[in-house]
Order: structure tokens, then C-alpha cells, then sequence
């Protein structure tokens, strides 16, 4: 189970979907990692507890009692690597011959999580091909590693891969480290604020390779709803304000909005934010707004 929905794999029934807060009372044989909402960490097998609860039973036969309000995940923990990745693949574009102008957006993302750590690799791409103008692209890659602790805290690192003409370079490649906490973590919604320190180097159109040194600060929002048609909404930003270049900022900001159309298949609204008060290369744009609208699959 995670962000709000327990998933049960059957032989005749299928997977069958089911929300978290509809969960009365659950009995296991194998044993699950659970992730409870102030972050603590339980061991064992479930059992039908008190109205409300449930019974955790470790290997050595001792019990701890779960509010199931206050349990946020939890995994099987033998359960194989494609069992545990989630993640989901967007595809959309536009034509208009009048002006003969073409776009083209794709994204995808996977994360492999356990309640103590998770990986995570994203990739958004788009290109807009003009009759009478060169042809114009962006694209990111991130890799994430995070690490949770107690009460909530968190490590995380990461890289950051760019490409981005119009703000004037070629390519960015940035490495961070950062700690954390979720303000906010339940069913429903999640909301994490964390700050580190930032290393990388910037590869301008038309002006020798820069070395950035930046600190960092990052937040994410996670709205998710599971009545049908289920809806999410997820929003994160980057915001880079320079060490070695005092004054300088630069900001990456994302938004999804998705919604079910039938089983795995969603249309989505996403849009993207990229700035740079001031740019390495003179002729380049400060800022880069985007959107698409478009149709996926999750997995």
C-alpha cells in the first residue's frame, strides 16, 4: 500500500484496488515493512487488532498495535524489484498548418521504493519544429536517491541532467545533496521541504564551460484522490541560488494534474517553469515556460 491505495493480487480476481481509509481489518501470513506518519518503522505480520488498529507481529512474536489511520505505507518484503516499481509514461502533441508548426512532448518516470530508501529517475523531453525557424528542444533527467529516518526526516541525493538551448545552454549537469522532513504526510496528500548544497557544471551556447556552486532549496506537493475517476495533482520546485556567482538564481518547477480515463490509462495537464535571472550566455532567454496536454499509462 501506498499513497492512500492497497493493491491485492489474486489468481481469478485479478489486482483489485482498494482505498485505504475503506480498510477495516487485514490478516497476513508473509511478513511487510510499515510506514506509519510519524515516521516510524514496524517489522512483522498483520492481525485484526481494536476497532481502528492493527496488530504487527515481528518474528520473535512481539505485538505492536497501528492505528490504520496513522499507517502511510507498507511492502511485502519479499516481494520481487518489478512488483515494488511504480511509474507511468505521457504522450502528447500538437500540429497547426497554418503556421507549420509541430510540438511534441514525452515524459516518464519510475521509482522503486522501500520504507526505508527509494529510487527515482524522471525524464521530460519536448520539440517544437517551425516552417521557417530552427528547431528549438529541452530536455531533464533526474536520478534521486533518498534515504528516510524518523520522525518524518529524510536524506536525499541527486543528478540533475539539462539541455536547454533557449536559456542558453547546452548542457547542465548538477549534483546535490539535501536533508529534509514531510510537513505533511497522510492517505491523501504529502508535502516535503528539505535544503542542501548543489555542485555543477554549465555548458553555454556560445561561452566557455562554468563550474556552478549553489545551495539548494526544494519542496513537493502530492494531492491524491481514489474515487472514480481517481485524480492526483503533483507540484515540485528547485531553486538554485548561487555561491560562486552571488545574485545569480536559478528555479525548475514542474505540475501534473492527471486523471483516469480507465483502468492504467490517464490524460494529464503538465506544465514546466524553468528560470535564470542571469543567464551565462547574453543572448538567452531568462525564462522558459511550457505545457502539454497529453494521454499515458501508469505501471
Amino acid at each position: 500500500m501506498r499513497r492512500g491505495k492497497i493493491q491485492v493480487k489474486t489468481d481469478d480476481a485479478g489486482t483489485l484496488s482498494i482505498e485505504w481509509d475503506k480498510i477495516a481489518s487485514i490478516a497476513t501470513a508473509d511478513q511487510y515493512e510499515v510506514s506509519m506518519r510519524d515516521g516510524t518503522l514496524l517489522l512483522g505480520r498483520f492481525s485484526a487488532g481494536a476497532s481502528g488498529t492493527l496488530r504487527v507481529t515481528d518474528a520473535g512474536g512481539t505485538a505492536a498495535a497501528a492505528v490504520i489511520a496513522e499507517i502511510v505505507s507498507f511492502a511485502r518484503i519479499k516481494a520481487g524489484f518489478l512488483q515494488r516499481l511504480d511509474g507511468s509514461v505521457d504522450l502528447g502533441g500538437t500540429y497547426a498548418k497554418s503556421s507549420g508548426i509541430a510540438e511534441l512532448w514525452f515524459s516518464t518516470d519510475a521509482k522503486f521504493r522501500r520504507p526505508k530508501y527509494a529510487y527515482t529517475a524522471t525524464f521530460s523531453t519536448n520539440l517544437t519544429q517551425q516552417a521557417e525557424a530552427e528547431d528549438t528542444s529541452r530536455y531533464a533527467l533526474k536520478l534521486d536517491y533518498t534515504r528516510y529516518g524518523a520522525d518524518r526526516w529524510l536524506v536525499s541525493t541527486f543528478g540533475l541532467f539539462e539541455g536547454n538551448r533557449d536559456l542558453g545552454f547546452t548542457f547542465r549537469g548538477t549534483g546535490a545533496v539535501s536533508a529534509g522532513r514531510y510537513l505533511q504526510r497522510s492517505a491523501h496528500s504529502e508535502l516535503l521541504l528539505t535544503g542542501g548544497g548543489a555542485v555543477g557544471r554549465e555548458t553555454p551556447v556560445d561561452q566557455p564551460r562554468v563550474t556552478n556552486v549553489d545551495a539548494l532549496i526544494a519542496a513537493s506537493f502530492s494531492r491524491f484522490a481514489y474515487d472514480y475517476p481517481s485524480t492526483s495533482l503533483d507540484l515540485a520546485v528547485l531553486i538554485f541560488p548561487s555561491l560562486n556567482d552571488p545574485g545569480r538564481v536559478r528555479l525548475n518547477a514542474n505540475g501534473k494534474i492527471k486523471r483516469e480515463l480507465f483502468r492504467d490509462f490517464f490524460i494529464s495537464l503538465s506544465g514546466y517553469d524553468a528560470f535564470d535571472n542571469r543567464p551565462t550566455s547574453a543572448a538567452a532567454q531568462r525564462n522558459d515556460v511550457g505545457g502539454s496536454l497529453s494521454f499515458g499509462w501508469t505501471f
